[in-house]
């Protein structure tokens, strides 16, 4: 069988963009740690719709152990986001290793110790606010008490989701499971109840944990477990409904229809699972046939690859260990291929390309340049691999270095758009100004982040824009070169004129309905082109004076 599934690599694997970077790894001493504090375990992994990223991590060392998520929601240089702390009277005390990035906030699971109560309560956080709490009440539903919360996530714009488990009795066992949304938590799917195109109630341990959100929450899709007398309960979920295939509910022991890509077999269980905000959707499982070819992946309604088939010229084989769509609709997927000596290893597909596989060299130290000694050896983590929305892949793995095996935290591509121009002056570090950006070139996902780097520390920066390329040498005394001319916006307004700080970068996140112009705002339209610059404050000899970055253009879809 040969796959139905889009290649779309011209990004990623462009000269830019070849290496796997490492961004974080075990053993760097850890950020904003004490003397002698270092990572010692790296996570799963999560991406937002700003460029943003981040991984779970621990650290040790300085007499303490420590969780926390490391990364930058704007897709900037990588920080501390979280780290276990007290908040009112909780303490937390450890950190779930499952996690989302919104925009601008973090959601996560952590445990923690209330002052004067109970030790080890399992919670979802939103920052520094509390979502649900093991031992406080379900809101809206009188009676039900939390018992746990857990692999939460959220969406854009900061709205939360998770699983959680209740109770009739405050610091009972859990009773029932239920996947909520909300900053004020809803059920969207729940036990005891039935819905559309299922036979029976969902039980009391109805919900999967490899549930899955649209990026903006419009669109979900879920494994679930039916209340039946059979071991044949698991069902796939969309949006409220049972998923129809082929005239057929998609149930543990139905039979896949020929449409659909069955060979006489049926549904056996259900894994990863992944929805866009367009409603393109994967679900990963294996059937009840030979186990040569039982694994599988449905796209949109189809099984676009089962194990056995060749992909990129390899055959794939076992049980898929992580996979992933973003909102472009490309899927990343872990998966082992057979080797030449009959064996097999793990390697990642984006599309059905293999990009990476256990040998490869990687870049350990973060410099752009391929390390020969250092290979990956395994993917690690339940959710190892994630993909953003411009198709730079985010993924934890262990690696030979020089013979001691460390985990990695690394990107593959830099999901960066648009395409540098014109030329930049040295500022007073001896370097040139250099702008960026990383979101989509799609005008309906208002999804752009402008970087400028390598600029002087602590230097009043701001972002150019216009529809005309030009180059003028030293405008009005500046030391650089202004790359864009004709009707030149400025964003000044509040919150959009920047400072460089320590460490020489300034990013700004565009509301691409609101680009500034001369004579007031405008909305970009999908087939213009748009040119940005950055100018900053500089010296030179002692003396206040001005720079450029270079010029980058972006055409809008």
């Amino acid at each position: 069988m040969t796959t139905a599934l889009r290649i779309s690599l011209a990004a990623l694997l462009a000269p830019a963009a070849l290496s796997q970077s490492a961004l974080l790894r075990e053993g760097d001493p850890a950020p904003a740690g004490s003397a002698g504090t270092m990572i010692t375990f790296i996570s799963n992994t999560a991406v937002n719709q700003s460029g943003g990223y981040a991984a779970t991590i621990g650290t040790s060392g300085g007499g303490g152990t420590l969780s926390g998520v490391w990364g930058n929601l704007s897709g900037g240089t990588g920080g501390l986001l979280r780290e276990e702390t007290t908040i009112g009277n909780l303490t937390q005390t450890s950190f779930e290793s499952f996690f989302g990035i919104a925009a601008a906030e973090v959601c996560y699971s952590a445990s923690s110790d209330r002052a004067g109560g109970s030790t080890g309560l399992d919670g979802v956080w939103l920052d520094d606010t509390v979502i649900a709490i093991e031992e406080d009440p379900v809101p809206n539903t009188p009676n039900l008490f939390w018992t746990f919360a857990s692999r939460p996530g959220a969406t854009q714009g900061g709205v939360p989701y998770f699983i959680g488990g209740r109770s009739t009795t405050q610091g009972g066992s859990t009773q029932t499971r239920a996947i909520y949304f909300g900053v004020v938590p809803a059920p969207v799917y729940e036990s005891g109840v039935t819905y559309p195109n299922m036979p029976a109630p969902l039980s009391t341990q109805a919900v999967d944990f490899d549930f899955r959100f649209s990026a903006n929450g419009t669109n979900n899709i879920t494994p679930l477990d039916l209340e039946t007398t059979t071991a044949d309960d698991g069902v796939i979920a969309s949006n409220g409904v049972g998923l129809i295939l082929g005239g057929t509910l998609v149930q543990e022991s139905n039979v896949i229809p020929v449409s659909v890509g069955g060979i006489g077999d049926a549904w056996d269980n259900f894994d990863f699972c992944g929805i866009t905000e367009a409603g393109d959707y994967f679900f990963t499982g294996d059937t009840d046939g030979d186990t040569s070819t039982d694994e599988f992946i449905v796209r949109n309604g189809v099984i676009a690859l089962r194990e056995g088939d060749t992909a990129d010229g390899e055959v794939v084989s076992g049980s898929i260990e992580g996979a992933f769509v973003n909102e472009s609709n490309e899927l990343v997927v872990i998966w082992d291929i057979v080797d030449a000596g009959g064996g097999t290893i793990e390697a990642m597909l984006l599309e059905g390309e293999i990009v990476l596989r256990e040998g490869d060299p990687v870049d350990w130290d973060g410099d752009g340049v391929i390390d020969p000694g250092v290979t990956i050896t395994n993917f690690t983590g339940t959710s190892s691999v994630t993909i953003d929305a411009n198709g730079a892949i985010y993924f934890t793995a262990d690696c030979d270095v020089m013979g001691t095996t460390l985990e990695g935290y690394f990107r593959l591509g830099d999901g960066s758009i648009g395409t540098n121009y014109c030329s930049a002056n040295p500022n007073s570090t001896g370097t040139t100004s250099k702008i960026s950006a990383v979101g989509s070139a799609s005008v309906a996902d208002n999804s752009v982040t402008l970087f400028a780097s390598d600029l002087p520390l602590n230097a009043t920066t701001y972002f150019l824009t216009s529809m005309t390329q030009d180059f003028v040498m030293n405008p009005g005394g500046s030391q650089g070169n202004l790359c864009v001319g004709g009707a030149i916006g400025r964003y000044v307004g509040p919150g959009q004129v920047l400072n460089s700080g320590a460490a020489g970068e300034a990013s700004l996140v565009l509301d691409l309905t609101q680009t500034p112009q001369p004579t007031g705002f405008v909305s970009i339209q999908p087939g213009e082109t748009w040119n940005f610059q950055g100018w900053h404050r500089d010296s030179l000899m002692g003396s206040a004076t001005s720079n450029f970055t270079d010029g980058l253009e972006i055409l809008f879809q």
